[in-house]
Protein backbone atom coordinates (compact mmCIF):
# COMPACT_ATOMS: atom_id res chain seq x y z
CA UNK A 1 0.00 0.00 0.00
CA UNK A 2 1.62 3.11 -1.24
CA UNK A 3 1.31 6.20 -2.91
CA UNK A 4 2.41 7.53 -6.26
CA UNK A 5 3.04 10.38 -8.16
CA UNK A 6 4.37 11.09 -11.85
CA UNK A 7 4.53 13.24 -14.74
CA UNK A 8 4.64 12.22 -18.68
CA UNK A 9 6.33 14.34 -20.28
CA UNK A 10 5.91 16.43 -23.63
CA UNK A 11 9.37 17.91 -23.62
CA UNK A 12 12.74 17.08 -22.92
CA UNK A 13 14.40 16.61 -19.61
CA UNK A 14 13.17 19.22 -17.41
CA UNK A 15 14.69 20.28 -14.14
CA UNK A 16 11.53 21.96 -13.24
CA UNK A 17 9.66 18.69 -13.62
CA UNK A 18 11.66 17.01 -11.42
CA UNK A 19 11.04 20.09 -8.73
CA UNK A 20 7.37 19.37 -9.23
CA UNK A 21 7.76 15.44 -8.80
CA UNK A 22 9.43 16.05 -5.43
CA UNK A 23 6.62 18.33 -4.34
CA UNK A 24 3.94 15.68 -5.39
CA UNK A 25 5.53 12.95 -3.26
CA UNK A 26 5.79 14.95 -0.03
CA UNK A 27 2.57 15.71 -0.35
CA UNK A 28 1.72 11.85 -0.34
CA UNK A 29 4.03 11.07 2.56
CA UNK A 30 1.14 10.23 4.87
CA UNK A 31 0.64 7.08 2.35
CA UNK A 32 4.05 5.51 2.59
CA UNK A 33 6.03 6.99 5.33
CA UNK A 34 8.38 3.33 4.93
CA UNK A 35 10.32 4.39 1.98
CA UNK A 36 10.96 6.66 -1.02
CA UNK A 37 12.47 6.49 -4.60
CA UNK A 38 11.85 8.48 -7.69
CA UNK A 39 13.13 7.40 -11.18
CA UNK A 40 12.97 9.27 -14.26
CA UNK A 41 14.21 9.54 -17.93
CA UNK A 42 13.68 11.61 -20.61
CA UNK A 43 9.63 11.40 -20.73
CA UNK A 44 8.85 9.77 -17.82
CA UNK A 45 8.98 11.20 -14.29
CA UNK A 46 7.78 8.65 -11.38
CA UNK A 47 7.75 9.07 -7.35
CA UNK A 48 6.91 6.34 -4.61
CA UNK A 49 6.21 6.71 -1.29
CA UNK A 50 6.08 2.54 0.22
CA UNK A 51 4.04 1.23 3.14
CA UNK A 52 6.11 -2.05 3.32
CA UNK A 53 3.47 -4.69 3.96
CA UNK A 54 4.86 -7.94 1.45
CA UNK A 55 8.78 -8.22 1.21
CA UNK A 56 10.16 -5.50 3.60
CA UNK A 57 13.09 -5.54 2.55
CA UNK A 58 14.96 -3.13 -0.05
CA UNK A 59 14.10 -5.53 -2.44
CA UNK A 60 10.67 -4.46 -2.72
CA UNK A 61 11.90 -0.69 -3.34
CA UNK A 62 9.63 1.78 -6.41
CA UNK A 63 9.72 2.69 -8.70
CA UNK A 64 10.96 -0.82 -9.24
CA UNK A 65 12.74 -1.97 -12.58
CA UNK A 66 12.04 -5.42 -14.10
CA UNK A 67 15.11 -7.44 -13.80
CA UNK A 68 16.33 -6.56 -17.42
CA UNK A 69 15.20 -3.12 -16.85
CA UNK A 70 12.50 -2.94 -19.56
CA UNK A 71 9.72 -2.07 -17.24
CA UNK A 72 9.70 0.28 -15.12
CA UNK A 73 6.42 0.76 -12.62
CA UNK A 74 5.14 2.59 -9.62
CA UNK A 75 2.24 1.02 -7.92
CA UNK A 76 -0.07 1.06 -4.74
CA UNK A 77 -2.24 -1.63 -3.71
CA UNK A 78 -2.00 -5.27 -3.53
CA UNK A 79 -1.90 -8.73 -5.25
CA UNK A 80 -3.77 -11.12 -3.10
CA UNK A 81 -2.87 -14.29 -5.80
CA UNK A 82 0.92 -12.98 -6.29
CA UNK A 83 2.12 -16.49 -4.73
CA UNK A 84 -0.21 -18.39 -7.66
CA UNK A 85 0.82 -15.91 -10.51
CA UNK A 86 4.48 -15.73 -9.58
CA UNK A 87 4.65 -19.81 -10.35
CA UNK A 88 3.27 -19.13 -13.62
CA UNK A 89 5.28 -16.57 -14.38
CA UNK A 90 8.29 -18.64 -13.19
CA UNK A 91 6.95 -21.65 -15.68
CA UNK A 92 6.88 -19.28 -18.90
CA UNK A 93 10.38 -18.49 -17.95
CA UNK A 94 10.59 -15.18 -15.51
CA UNK A 95 13.05 -14.08 -13.05
CA UNK A 96 12.30 -12.57 -10.24
CA UNK A 97 14.92 -10.64 -7.83
CA UNK A 98 12.45 -9.81 -5.00
CA UNK A 99 9.70 -11.82 -2.84
CA UNK A 100 7.05 -8.77 -4.02
CA UNK A 101 3.54 -8.71 -5.57
CA UNK A 102 5.13 -5.62 -8.09
CA UNK A 103 7.41 -7.63 -9.57
CA UNK A 104 4.72 -10.59 -10.11
CA UNK A 105 2.64 -7.30 -12.10
CA UNK A 106 5.63 -6.78 -14.29
CA UNK A 107 6.01 -10.21 -15.15
CA UNK A 108 2.63 -10.72 -16.00
CA UNK A 109 2.32 -7.92 -18.33
CA UNK A 110 5.02 -9.03 -20.04
CA UNK A 111 3.38 -12.33 -20.95
CA UNK A 112 -0.11 -11.46 -20.98
CA UNK A 113 0.15 -7.58 -21.59
CA UNK A 114 -3.71 -6.28 -20.59
CA UNK A 115 -4.45 -9.61 -20.29
CA UNK A 116 -2.75 -9.58 -17.49
CA UNK A 117 -5.50 -7.85 -15.51
CA UNK A 118 -8.47 -9.94 -14.97
CA UNK A 119 -6.14 -12.43 -13.22
CA UNK A 120 -5.36 -10.42 -10.76
CA UNK A 121 -7.14 -10.66 -7.17
CA UNK A 122 -6.90 -7.76 -5.06
CA UNK A 123 -6.76 -3.72 -5.08
CA UNK A 124 -4.74 -1.33 -7.39
CA UNK A 125 -3.65 1.15 -8.97
CA UNK A 126 -0.57 1.93 -11.11
CA UNK A 127 1.12 2.93 -14.06
CA UNK A 128 3.71 0.76 -15.96
CA UNK A 129 6.38 2.33 -18.78
CA UNK A 130 7.74 -0.21 -21.26
CA UNK A 131 10.94 1.50 -21.90
CA UNK A 132 11.13 -1.08 -25.27
CA UNK A 133 8.34 -0.24 -26.82
CA UNK A 134 7.61 3.38 -24.77
CA UNK A 135 3.88 2.34 -23.94
CA UNK A 136 2.79 4.10 -20.44
CA UNK A 137 -0.15 1.44 -19.52
CA UNK A 138 -2.80 3.12 -16.46
CA UNK A 139 -4.23 0.04 -14.77
CA UNK A 140 -6.92 0.16 -11.72
CA UNK A 141 -8.92 -2.27 -9.75
CA UNK A 142 -12.59 -3.89 -10.83
CA UNK A 143 -13.95 -1.48 -7.53
CA UNK A 144 -11.78 1.48 -7.46
CA UNK A 145 -10.27 0.00 -4.24
CA UNK A 146 -7.61 1.88 -4.59
CA UNK A 147 -7.57 5.69 -6.15
CA UNK A 148 -6.02 7.07 -9.24
CA UNK A 149 -5.94 10.62 -10.59
CA UNK A 150 -5.03 12.63 -13.25
CA UNK A 151 -4.77 15.57 -15.14
CA UNK A 152 -3.03 17.23 -17.94
CA UNK A 153 -1.53 21.08 -18.15
CA UNK A 154 0.48 22.18 -21.08
CA UNK A 155 0.88 18.45 -22.50
CA UNK A 156 1.75 16.99 -19.97
CA UNK A 157 -0.12 14.46 -17.92
CA UNK A 158 0.52 14.76 -14.13
CA UNK A 159 -1.15 11.64 -12.08
CA UNK A 160 -1.51 10.79 -8.23
CA UNK A 161 -2.85 8.62 -5.72
CA UNK A 162 -4.27 11.90 -4.21
CA UNK A 163 -5.88 15.02 -5.68
CA UNK A 164 -3.65 17.25 -3.21
CA UNK A 165 -0.50 15.37 -5.22
CA UNK A 166 -1.67 17.41 -8.63
CA UNK A 167 -2.69 20.84 -6.85
CA UNK A 168 0.88 21.03 -5.05
CA UNK A 169 2.33 20.78 -8.52
CA UNK A 170 0.03 23.72 -10.48
CA UNK A 171 -2.18 25.97 -8.85
CA UNK A 172 -4.26 24.60 -12.55
CA UNK A 173 -5.67 21.75 -10.83
CA UNK A 174 -7.02 23.58 -7.91
CA UNK A 175 -9.56 24.84 -9.65
CA UNK A 176 -13.34 23.65 -8.21
CA UNK A 177 -15.99 22.17 -10.88
CA UNK A 178 -19.00 23.95 -10.46
CA UNK A 179 -20.71 21.34 -11.92
CA UNK A 180 -19.50 18.79 -9.45
CA UNK A 181 -20.41 20.95 -6.38
CA UNK A 182 -24.04 21.37 -7.70
CA UNK A 183 -24.39 18.20 -7.97
CA UNK A 184 -23.46 17.49 -4.66
CA UNK A 185 -25.26 20.18 -3.10
CA UNK A 186 -28.34 20.03 -5.15
CA UNK A 187 -28.70 16.18 -5.78
CA UNK A 188 -26.49 14.40 -3.33
CA UNK A 189 -24.45 12.80 -6.16
CA UNK A 190 -20.85 11.75 -5.11
CA UNK A 191 -17.88 10.10 -7.05
CA UNK A 192 -19.81 9.74 -10.16
CA UNK A 193 -18.11 8.97 -13.36
CA UNK A 194 -15.00 10.45 -13.72
CA UNK A 195 -15.77 13.86 -12.26
CA UNK A 196 -13.98 15.37 -9.46
CA UNK A 197 -14.19 18.83 -6.87
CA UNK A 198 -11.53 19.73 -9.20
CA UNK A 199 -12.52 21.16 -12.84
CA UNK A 200 -9.31 19.99 -14.73
CA UNK A 201 -8.87 16.83 -12.47
CA UNK A 202 -10.19 13.36 -13.36
CA UNK A 203 -10.57 10.26 -12.03
CA UNK A 204 -9.47 6.98 -13.69
CA UNK A 205 -12.40 4.83 -14.45
CA UNK A 206 -11.98 1.35 -11.64
CA UNK A 207 -11.94 -1.71 -14.21
CA UNK A 208 -10.37 -0.29 -16.61
CA UNK A 209 -6.65 0.42 -18.41
CA UNK A 210 -5.09 2.58 -20.82
CA UNK A 211 -2.07 2.34 -23.17
CA UNK A 212 -0.71 5.33 -24.97
CA UNK A 213 2.87 6.34 -26.09
CA UNK A 214 5.08 8.10 -23.70
CA UNK A 215 6.78 10.29 -26.36
CA UNK A 216 3.32 11.45 -28.36
CA UNK A 217 2.95 14.99 -28.15
CA UNK A 218 -0.63 14.74 -27.56
CA UNK A 219 -1.41 12.10 -25.25
CA UNK A 220 -4.85 10.70 -24.66
CA UNK A 221 -6.16 8.65 -21.82
CA UNK A 222 -8.51 6.58 -22.95
CA UNK A 223 -10.01 4.12 -20.34
CA UNK A 224 -10.60 0.34 -21.76
CA UNK A 225 -12.75 -1.77 -19.44
CA UNK A 226 -11.14 -5.06 -18.75
CA UNK A 227 -14.06 -6.37 -16.67
CA UNK A 228 -17.63 -5.68 -15.58
CA UNK A 229 -19.96 -7.89 -12.90
CA UNK A 230 -21.78 -10.52 -14.91
CA UNK A 231 -25.30 -10.49 -14.27
CA UNK A 232 -26.83 -13.96 -15.24
CA UNK A 233 -28.80 -16.26 -13.87
CA UNK A 234 -27.57 -19.14 -11.45
CA UNK A 235 -29.06 -22.76 -12.11
CA UNK A 236 -28.53 -24.22 -9.01
CA UNK A 237 -30.51 -24.88 -5.18
CA UNK A 238 -30.33 -23.09 -2.35
CA UNK A 239 -28.26 -25.19 0.13
CA UNK A 240 -26.11 -25.92 -3.09
CA UNK A 241 -25.64 -22.16 -3.20
CA UNK A 242 -25.23 -21.81 0.95
CA UNK A 243 -22.74 -24.08 0.26
CA UNK A 244 -20.65 -22.44 -2.54
CA UNK A 245 -20.85 -19.07 -1.17
CA UNK A 246 -19.42 -20.42 1.98
CA UNK A 247 -16.08 -21.46 -0.03
CA UNK A 248 -15.80 -18.17 -2.12
CA UNK A 249 -15.87 -16.35 1.00
CA UNK A 250 -13.36 -18.40 2.82
CA UNK A 251 -11.27 -18.24 0.00
CA UNK A 252 -11.05 -14.81 -0.74
CA UNK A 253 -10.28 -13.84 3.23
CA UNK A 254 -7.89 -16.47 3.35
CA UNK A 255 -6.18 -14.67 0.14
CA UNK A 256 -6.83 -11.39 1.95
CA UNK A 257 -5.15 -12.57 5.03
CA UNK A 258 -1.68 -12.45 3.46
CA UNK A 259 0.88 -10.00 4.87
CA UNK A 260 4.31 -10.09 6.03
CA UNK A 261 3.33 -7.50 8.83
CA UNK A 262 0.42 -8.56 11.34
CA UNK A 263 -3.70 -8.30 10.24
CA UNK A 264 -5.88 -6.77 12.29
CA UNK A 265 -10.00 -6.18 11.46
CA UNK A 266 -12.43 -3.19 11.75
CA UNK A 267 -15.61 -5.13 13.81
CA UNK A 268 -18.72 -2.96 13.77
CA UNK A 269 -20.57 -5.96 15.36
CA UNK A 270 -23.04 -6.43 12.48
CA UNK A 271 -22.94 -9.35 10.41
CA UNK A 272 -20.18 -8.64 7.69
CA UNK A 273 -17.48 -7.92 9.90
CA UNK A 274 -18.20 -10.56 12.24
CA UNK A 275 -18.25 -13.01 9.57
CA UNK A 276 -14.62 -11.75 8.90
CA UNK A 277 -13.38 -11.84 12.12
CA UNK A 278 -14.94 -15.01 12.75
CA UNK A 279 -13.68 -16.68 9.83
CA UNK A 280 -10.42 -15.48 9.86
CA UNK A 281 -10.22 -17.14 13.81
CA UNK A 282 -12.14 -20.35 13.20
CA UNK A 283 -10.48 -21.53 9.63
CA UNK A 284 -7.14 -19.67 9.89
CA UNK A 285 -6.07 -19.43 13.36
CA UNK A 286 -6.32 -15.77 12.81
CA UNK A 287 -5.27 -13.71 16.12
CA UNK A 288 -6.67 -10.32 15.24
CA UNK A 289 -6.91 -7.10 17.15
CA UNK A 290 -10.27 -6.52 16.81
CA UNK A 291 -11.28 -2.23 16.83
CA UNK A 292 -14.75 -1.32 17.65
CA UNK A 293 -16.40 2.26 17.75
CA UNK A 294 -18.73 2.74 20.86
CA UNK A 295 -20.91 5.61 22.09
CA UNK A 296 -21.35 5.76 25.84
CA UNK A 297 -23.87 8.18 26.00
CA UNK A 298 -25.81 7.17 22.72
CA UNK A 299 -27.33 3.94 23.43
CA UNK A 300 -29.46 4.18 19.80
CA UNK A 301 -25.94 3.91 18.10
CA UNK A 302 -23.85 1.93 20.51
CA UNK A 303 -22.87 -1.74 19.14
CA UNK A 304 -20.26 -2.68 21.57
CA UNK A 305 -22.65 -5.25 22.67
CA UNK A 306 -22.73 -7.16 19.11
CA UNK A 307 -19.19 -6.45 18.90
CA UNK A 308 -18.49 -8.51 22.67
CA UNK A 309 -19.98 -11.59 21.46
CA UNK A 310 -17.83 -11.92 18.73
CA UNK A 311 -14.57 -10.61 20.46
CA UNK A 312 -16.16 -13.44 23.32
CA UNK A 313 -16.47 -16.02 20.58
CA UNK A 314 -13.04 -15.46 18.87
CA UNK A 315 -10.62 -14.72 21.81
CA UNK A 316 -9.58 -11.47 19.75
CA UNK A 317 -8.15 -9.11 21.73
CA UNK A 318 -10.12 -5.79 21.19
CA UNK A 319 -9.68 -2.24 21.35
CA UNK A 320 -12.79 0.49 21.35
CA UNK A 321 -13.13 3.64 20.25
CA UNK A 322 -15.31 6.95 21.17
CA UNK A 323 -15.85 9.32 18.76
CA UNK A 324 -16.86 12.56 20.87
CA UNK A 325 -17.77 15.93 19.69
CA UNK A 326 -15.24 17.35 20.91
CA UNK A 327 -12.84 15.38 18.84
CA UNK A 328 -14.88 15.80 15.76
CA UNK A 329 -14.24 19.83 16.11
CA UNK A 330 -10.72 19.48 16.87
CA UNK A 331 -10.01 16.56 13.91
CA UNK A 332 -12.56 18.52 11.25
CA UNK A 333 -9.80 20.42 9.31
CA UNK A 334 -7.64 17.55 9.31
CA UNK A 335 -10.84 15.13 7.96
CA UNK A 336 -11.46 18.15 5.31
CA UNK A 337 -7.87 17.81 4.43
CA UNK A 338 -7.64 13.87 4.46
CA UNK A 339 -10.70 13.50 2.50
CA UNK A 340 -9.64 16.24 -0.42
CA UNK A 341 -13.25 16.20 -1.36
CA UNK A 342 -16.82 16.67 0.50
CA UNK A 343 -18.44 13.92 1.93
CA UNK A 344 -22.11 12.88 2.80
CA UNK A 345 -21.98 12.96 6.43
CA UNK A 346 -20.12 12.99 9.67
CA UNK A 347 -20.18 8.80 10.02
CA UNK A 348 -16.66 9.99 7.94
CA UNK A 349 -15.42 11.00 10.98
CA UNK A 350 -16.42 7.63 13.21
CA UNK A 351 -14.25 5.90 10.45
CA UNK A 352 -11.61 8.24 10.29
CA UNK A 353 -11.01 7.76 14.36
CA UNK A 354 -10.94 3.84 14.29
CA UNK A 355 -8.02 4.27 11.49
CA UNK A 356 -6.61 7.09 14.10
CA UNK A 357 -6.74 4.62 16.62
CA UNK A 358 -5.74 1.46 15.06
CA UNK A 359 -1.88 3.21 13.55
CA UNK A 360 -1.61 3.93 17.31
CA UNK A 361 -1.39 0.47 17.99
CA UNK A 362 0.91 -0.01 15.33
CA UNK A 363 -1.12 -2.42 12.95
CA UNK A 364 -0.30 -1.53 9.28
CA UNK A 365 -3.17 -3.36 8.01
CA UNK A 366 -7.20 -3.95 8.70
CA UNK A 367 -9.60 -6.23 7.44
CA UNK A 368 -13.14 -4.48 6.79
CA UNK A 369 -16.59 -5.70 5.79
CA UNK A 370 -17.06 -3.04 2.65
CA UNK A 371 -19.34 -4.10 0.09
CA UNK A 372 -21.36 -6.93 1.47
CA UNK A 373 -24.71 -4.67 2.02
CA UNK A 374 -24.68 -3.85 -1.72
CA UNK A 375 -24.32 -7.52 -3.07
CA UNK A 376 -26.85 -8.90 -0.43
CA UNK A 377 -29.47 -6.46 -0.19
CA UNK A 378 -28.21 -5.26 3.59
CA UNK A 379 -30.10 -2.13 3.24
CA UNK A 380 -33.57 -1.88 4.23
CA UNK A 381 -34.22 0.16 0.85
CA UNK A 382 -34.22 -3.28 -0.63
CA UNK A 383 -37.24 -4.38 1.14
CA UNK A 384 -39.77 -2.52 -1.05
CA UNK A 385 -37.67 -3.45 -3.96
CA UNK A 386 -37.64 -6.75 -3.77
CA UNK A 387 -41.68 -6.92 -2.90
CA UNK A 388 -42.12 -5.00 -5.83
CA UNK A 389 -40.29 -7.23 -8.22
CA UNK A 390 -42.08 -10.41 -6.67
CA UNK A 391 -45.20 -7.96 -7.75
CA UNK A 392 -43.58 -7.98 -11.17
CA UNK A 393 -43.14 -11.33 -11.94
CA UNK A 394 -46.73 -12.26 -10.46
CA UNK A 395 -45.45 -13.95 -7.30
CA UNK A 396 -48.53 -12.99 -4.96
CA UNK A 397 -48.47 -16.00 -2.94
CA UNK A 398 -44.41 -15.26 -2.20
CA UNK A 399 -45.07 -11.21 -1.87
CA UNK A 400 -47.72 -11.86 0.87
CA UNK A 401 -46.08 -14.59 3.07
CA UNK A 402 -42.78 -12.71 2.34
CA UNK A 403 -44.21 -8.87 3.30
CA UNK A 404 -45.67 -10.80 6.74
CA UNK A 405 -42.53 -11.88 8.01
CA UNK A 406 -40.70 -9.02 6.60
CA UNK A 407 -42.60 -5.95 8.31
CA UNK A 408 -42.54 -8.83 11.79
CA UNK A 409 -38.80 -9.07 11.85
CA UNK A 410 -38.40 -5.24 10.58
CA UNK A 411 -41.57 -3.49 11.99
CA UNK A 412 -42.09 -1.16 9.26
CA UNK A 413 -45.65 -1.11 7.14
CA UNK A 414 -44.20 -1.48 3.54
CA UNK A 415 -47.83 -2.31 1.64
CA UNK A 416 -48.43 1.09 0.32
CA UNK A 417 -44.68 1.75 -0.63
CA UNK A 418 -44.34 -0.88 -2.70
CA UNK A 419 -47.77 -0.70 -4.07
CA UNK A 420 -47.11 2.91 -4.99
CA UNK A 421 -43.42 1.63 -6.64
CA UNK A 422 -45.40 -0.84 -8.44
CA UNK A 423 -48.30 1.40 -10.43
CA UNK A 424 -45.31 3.74 -11.06
CA UNK A 425 -42.73 1.76 -11.97
CA UNK A 426 -44.35 1.55 -15.95
CA UNK A 427 -44.29 5.38 -16.04
CA UNK A 428 -40.56 6.24 -14.51
CA UNK A 429 -39.48 3.16 -16.81
CA UNK A 430 -40.59 5.26 -20.12
CA UNK A 431 -38.91 8.52 -18.27
CA UNK A 432 -35.96 6.57 -17.64
CA UNK A 433 -35.60 5.21 -21.30
CA UNK A 434 -34.51 8.38 -22.67
CA UNK A 435 -31.70 8.72 -20.83
CA UNK A 436 -30.18 5.44 -21.46
CA UNK A 437 -28.13 6.31 -24.59
CA UNK A 438 -26.56 9.26 -23.30
CA UNK A 439 -23.00 9.57 -23.64
CA UNK A 440 -22.20 12.61 -21.88
CA UNK A 441 -18.76 12.93 -23.50
CA UNK A 442 -21.01 14.49 -26.64
CA UNK A 443 -22.95 16.96 -24.51
CA UNK A 444 -22.20 20.04 -22.97
CA UNK A 445 -20.63 20.04 -19.57
CA UNK A 446 -23.04 21.40 -17.80
CA UNK A 447 -25.29 20.67 -14.74
CA UNK A 448 -28.35 19.56 -16.70
CA UNK A 449 -26.73 17.27 -18.89
CA UNK A 450 -24.74 15.71 -16.20
CA UNK A 451 -28.31 15.16 -14.39
CA UNK A 452 -30.23 13.78 -17.28
CA UNK A 453 -26.75 11.59 -17.46
CA UNK A 454 -27.01 10.36 -13.84
CA UNK A 455 -30.91 9.93 -13.82
CA UNK A 456 -31.37 7.18 -15.32
CA UNK A 457 -32.87 4.34 -13.07
CA UNK A 458 -31.73 0.47 -13.17
CA UNK A 459 -35.18 -1.64 -14.30
CA UNK A 460 -34.56 -4.67 -12.72
CA UNK A 461 -33.48 -5.85 -9.15
CA UNK A 462 -30.18 -7.03 -10.25
CA UNK A 463 -29.38 -3.85 -12.01
CA UNK A 464 -29.79 -2.24 -9.09
CA UNK A 465 -27.09 -4.29 -6.98
CA UNK A 466 -25.01 -3.52 -9.59
CA UNK A 467 -25.08 0.13 -9.81
CA UNK A 468 -24.45 0.52 -5.96
CA UNK A 469 -21.70 -1.86 -6.36
CA UNK A 470 -20.29 -0.06 -9.79
CA UNK A 471 -21.35 3.55 -9.74
CA UNK A 472 -22.91 5.17 -6.67
CA UNK A 473 -22.23 3.85 -3.30
CA UNK A 474 -19.27 1.70 -3.35
CA UNK A 475 -17.68 4.42 -5.04
CA UNK A 476 -17.86 6.78 -2.79
CA UNK A 477 -17.56 4.37 0.49
CA UNK A 478 -14.17 3.06 -0.72
CA UNK A 479 -12.87 6.57 -1.98
CA UNK A 480 -13.63 7.72 2.26
CA UNK A 481 -12.21 4.68 3.67
CA UNK A 482 -9.26 4.74 1.40
CA UNK A 483 -8.21 8.44 2.72
CA UNK A 484 -9.34 7.68 6.54
CA UNK A 485 -6.87 4.57 5.99
CA UNK A 486 -4.27 6.16 4.17
CA UNK A 487 -4.43 9.16 6.40
CA UNK A 488 -2.66 7.45 9.34
CA UNK A 489 -0.70 4.77 7.09
CA UNK A 490 -3.03 2.23 7.29
CA UNK A 491 -3.91 -0.58 4.36
CA UNK A 492 -7.28 -1.34 4.75
CA UNK A 493 -8.71 -4.57 2.82
CA UNK A 494 -12.03 -5.27 1.57
CA UNK A 495 -12.51 -9.25 0.83
CA UNK A 496 -16.45 -8.76 -0.26
CA UNK A 497 -15.08 -7.28 -2.94
CA UNK A 498 -13.74 -9.84 -4.98
CA UNK A 499 -14.62 -10.29 -8.05
CA UNK A 500 -15.64 -14.17 -8.15
CA UNK A 501 -17.63 -14.10 -5.14
CA UNK A 502 -19.08 -10.88 -6.58
CA UNK A 503 -20.23 -12.44 -9.77
CA UNK A 504 -21.63 -15.77 -8.15
CA UNK A 505 -23.55 -13.79 -5.63
CA UNK A 506 -24.78 -11.08 -8.09
CA UNK A 507 -25.98 -14.45 -10.53
CA UNK A 508 -28.58 -15.75 -7.45
CA UNK A 509 -31.93 -15.32 -7.82
CA UNK A 510 -33.46 -12.91 -5.72
CA UNK A 511 -35.62 -15.01 -3.23
CA UNK A 512 -31.68 -16.57 -1.90
CA UNK A 513 -30.63 -12.72 -0.52
CA UNK A 514 -34.13 -11.70 1.10
CA UNK A 515 -35.96 -14.67 2.81
CA UNK A 516 -37.85 -16.06 5.31
CA UNK A 517 -37.82 -12.09 6.82
CA UNK A 518 -34.21 -11.57 6.63
CA UNK A 519 -32.43 -9.38 3.92
CA UNK A 520 -28.84 -10.98 3.36
CA UNK A 521 -30.41 -14.28 3.96
CA UNK A 522 -27.80 -16.61 2.21
CA UNK A 523 -25.12 -15.06 3.88
CA UNK A 524 -26.43 -15.38 7.27
CA UNK A 525 -27.09 -19.14 6.29
CA UNK A 526 -23.58 -19.46 4.98
CA UNK A 527 -21.91 -18.18 8.27
CA UNK A 528 -23.79 -20.63 10.14
CA UNK A 529 -22.04 -22.25 12.71
CA UNK A 530 -18.96 -19.37 12.67
CA UNK A 531 -20.83 -16.25 13.63
CA UNK A 532 -22.55 -16.71 17.40
CA UNK A 533 -26.39 -16.78 15.91
CA UNK A 534 -27.51 -13.83 17.95
CA UNK A 535 -24.88 -11.40 15.84
CA UNK A 536 -25.73 -13.93 12.91
CA UNK A 537 -29.55 -13.40 13.01
CA UNK A 538 -29.47 -9.89 14.23
CA UNK A 539 -31.56 -7.17 11.93
CA UNK A 540 -30.86 -3.83 13.24
CA UNK A 541 -28.08 -2.25 10.95
CA UNK A 542 -25.47 0.27 11.60
CA UNK A 543 -22.10 0.42 10.73
CA UNK A 544 -20.33 3.26 11.38
CA UNK A 545 -22.63 6.10 12.62
CA UNK A 546 -22.21 9.16 14.85
CA UNK A 547 -24.69 11.61 16.47
CA UNK A 548 -25.03 13.85 13.82
CA UNK A 549 -28.03 15.60 14.19
CA UNK A 550 -26.75 16.57 17.71
CA UNK A 551 -23.59 17.01 16.42
CA UNK A 552 -24.82 19.25 13.45
CA UNK A 553 -26.72 21.85 16.40
CA UNK A 554 -24.01 21.97 18.81
CA UNK A 555 -21.02 22.26 15.86
CA UNK A 556 -23.06 24.52 13.55
CA UNK A 557 -25.99 25.32 14.86
CA UNK A 558 -27.69 23.42 12.22
CA UNK A 559 -31.30 22.02 13.25
CA UNK A 560 -31.93 19.32 10.49
CA UNK A 561 -33.70 16.29 11.56
CA UNK A 562 -31.63 13.63 8.76
CA UNK A 563 -28.64 12.69 8.13
CA UNK A 564 -26.18 13.65 4.95
CA UNK A 565 -29.24 16.83 4.60
CA UNK A 566 -29.07 19.97 2.21
CA UNK A 567 -28.24 22.42 5.04
CA UNK A 568 -24.68 19.30 5.51
CA UNK A 569 -24.06 19.27 1.96
CA UNK A 570 -24.12 23.25 1.92
CA UNK A 571 -21.71 23.61 5.05
CA UNK A 572 -18.94 20.75 3.95
CA UNK A 573 -18.69 22.49 0.79
CA UNK A 574 -18.45 25.62 2.46
CA UNK A 575 -15.65 24.40 4.94
CA UNK A 576 -14.09 22.46 1.70
CA UNK A 577 -13.40 25.59 -0.06
CA UNK A 578 -12.11 27.62 3.02
CA UNK A 579 -9.50 24.85 3.66
CA UNK A 580 -8.50 24.94 -0.27
CA UNK A 581 -8.50 28.75 -0.04
CA UNK A 582 -10.97 28.07 -3.39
Amino acid sequence: MCGIAGILSSQATSPELLVFLKKMQKSLHHRGPDDQGLWHDEDVYFSHNRLSIIDLTKHGHQPMLSHDNRFVITYNGEIYNYLELKELCLSLGSQFVSHSDTEVIIECYRHFGENAFIKFKGMWAFVLYDRLTNDVIFSRDPFGIKPLYYGVYKGDIYFASEPKALRVAHDYFSEPDEVTIQLFTESAYLDRGDWTFFKNIKRFPHACFSIFRANDPIKKILPQQYWKPIVKQETINYSDAVTQLRALLINSISLHLRSDVPVGACLSGGIDSSAIVSIGNKIHNQDFKTFTIWYSQHADINERQWAEKVIKHTQAQSYFVEPTYEGFIQDFDSLISSQDEPFGSTSIYAQYAIFKKIASENIKVVLDGQGSDEQFSGYLGFIPIYLSYLLDNANYLHFAKEQWRLNKNYQSSLSMRVIYQHLTKRIKKQQNNQFEQINITELADTYENRLKYLSYQPQSYEEVLTQLLTDSNIPQLLRYEDRNSMAFSVESRVPFLEPELVNFVLSLPAEFKIRNGYTKAILRDAIKGIVPDDVRLRINKLGFPTPELDWMQRGFNLDVQTTNSREWRELITSKWRSNNSL
